[in-house]
């Protein structure tokens, strides 16, 4: 009786422990509120710009934008373009730099390799999706017929059912099949 009134005790302090840890002990009236200015700040932060076109990166180029405020400008952007040998002249010719050419080239393959690698991963969960049915489809049909198998009496003795191997049946044969009376 000790023990049950111990144990009892012990889930009642529990229990109130874990109510006094989940009761808030700020007022609602302390929560600090954003200025619109920060939020607007936040807000452009979060939204990506827009890529650049081939045009704009020849003018800053031309304007004499660095190479390096260039090369953010394009990876804060997701700025990708293929960029052709033939193409990589005539922009060369224009003034832009050979490594805002690479860098363009470069965001272009790696967002081709990560558009394959999601393809892969969509058709791969299809595919198991598609796997997945198809068992659980089979799995239905097997618990809806449970006596689809013909045999299914015999299968659980040795010589199928009880009794009936030519060795233990009474009149000779075995089996439902014919019976050999002497």
């Amino acid at each position: 009786m000790a023990a049950r009134n111990l144990s009892l005790a012990a889930v009642v302090a529990a229990s109130l422990l874990q109510f006094a840890c989940a009761t808030p002990n700020a007022s609602p009236q302390a929560i600090q509120r954003l200025d619109p200015a920060a939020l607007a700040e936040i807000e452009r932060a979060r939204q990506p710009a827009a890529p650049l076109s081939l045009d704009e990166v020849v003018a800053r180029s031309r304007a004499g934008q660095g190479s390096e405020a260039l090369l953010d400008e394009i990876r804060r952007t997701a700025t990708r373009h293929p960029i052709s040998p033939s193409e990589a002249v005539r922009l060369k010719a224009q003034g832009v730099a050979p490594e805002v050419l690479d860098a363009l080239n470069e965001a272009h393959t790696r967002w081709a390799q990560d558009e394959a690698a999601a393809v892969r991963a969509r058709r791969d969960a299809e595919q198991a999706a598609a796997l997945k049915r198809a068992q659980a489809d089979a799995e239905r049909y097997r618990r809806s017929a449970p006596y689809a198998d013909p045999f299914w009496p015999y299968r659980s003795y040795p010589f199928g059912y009880p009794y009936r191997h030519p060795r233990f049946a009474p009149y000779g044969g075995f089996g439902w099949g014919i019976q050999i009376r002497p």
